[in-house]
């Protein structure tokens, strides 16, 4: 009877059928209680990075596999290693876009991102629950998407702070589950696995920090495309852990890639940095767009929009 048994369950596991994932799952809030404990008490941090975005996905040829362009870093063992790329050796080759950008967190407070092209400046300002976008000099109307929204899953570190935004973000937190990805188990809050077709964030079992946030359409409203963020290669930073490199991909194609390189943890920033008022005085707005007329195309997906933030690059 052992052998079986034995032989049933190794058939069944080369045929590829292997059983549901069970076992005690937590409640999504203590998930996220054991999440913040890991990411650390830092009050600020100051992040240096280069940020990759991959043209060739953004064009007509949306079934081109994204090749991996930036260099992989060191990694915080027992956080986990970056994902394998799967190169589709047919595709043309990718058009990457390089920028540098510098990041502050005033956790549970603020965020800040300047980035910089050769020719081109973005400035996002998230602070008190307002956002700002500054496009060379300009504040943009209605410039934000969802490839902004990676920065609140490290940005809260409070349990119902974090909680609240996830709901605004349509994560369920009084839902959860255990799931598996790549070759990792984690908790899915938000979902019930395998369901991927709602808002949610998955947290490594293991190492109890974030792995994926999977977003369908946008907030408060409809969109053709599905972003999803993986946090990998996690460093530490003093008491702080911080994801080095920050996977985005629309519809299952890589499109963007942060790749952090300096930190510093505590920094201290000035406040006006933040002051969205203040920043409201001092830059001027461009004129807003005109009303989409009835039966015009789709809005360009997030990605598309901050490509076309930094259209100057191509010039």
């Amino acid at each position: 009877m052992k052998k079986i048994i034995i032989v049933s369950l190794a058939l069944a596991v080369s045929l590829g059928f292997i059983p549901p994932i069970h076992g005690y799952v937590l409640q999504g809030r203590h998930v996220l209680d054991l999440m913040l404990e890991k990411l650390g008490a830092a009050e600020t941090l100051f992040v240096s990075q280069k940020v990759f975005f991959y043209r060739t996905v953004l064009a007509a040829d949306r079934s081109s596999a994204a090749a991996d362009a930036a260099p992989q870093a060191p990694f915080d063992a027992g956080a986990g290693a970056a994902m394998p790329f799967r190169i589709n050796r047919k595709a043309p080759p990718l058009e990457t876009i390089e920028l540098e950008e510098s990041l502050r967190f005033v956790f549970s407070d603020s965020f800040r991102s300047d980035a910089r092209s050769q020719n081109s400046e973005r400035i996002y300002i998230f602070s008190h629950g307002g956002a700002l976008t500054i496009v060379d000099g300009s504040i943009v109307p209605d410039a934000a998407n969802r490839f902004d929204l990676y920065k609140d899953i490290l940005l809260y570190r409070s349990r119902q702070a974090l909680a609240d935004r996830l709901m605004d973000l349509g994560v369920d937190v009084s839902i959860s589950s255990l799931g598996r990805f790549e070759d990792k188990i984690a908790f899915v809050l938000g979902a019930e696995y395998p369901d991927e077709t709602v808002n949610q964030l998955w947290v490594d079992k293991e190492t109890l920090l974030p792995l994926r946030l999977i977003m369908k359409g946008r907030a408060g409203g409809a969109a053709p495309h599905t972003v999803e963020v993986r946090y990998l290669t996690w460093w530490k930073i003093g008491e702080t852990r911080y994801p080095s490199r920050i996977e985005f991909y629309q519809d299952e194609n890589l499109v963007r890639v942060n790749q952090a390189g300096d930190f510093e943890e505590n920094a201290a920033f000035p406040e006006d940095l933040f002051n969205i008022e203040h920043l409201q005085m001092v830059y001027p707005r461009t004129l807003p767009l005109p009303p989409v007329a009835a039966g015009a195309p789709d809005e360009p997906s997030e990605v598309q929009k901050t490509i076309d933030e930094f259209e100057r690059i191509f010039e």
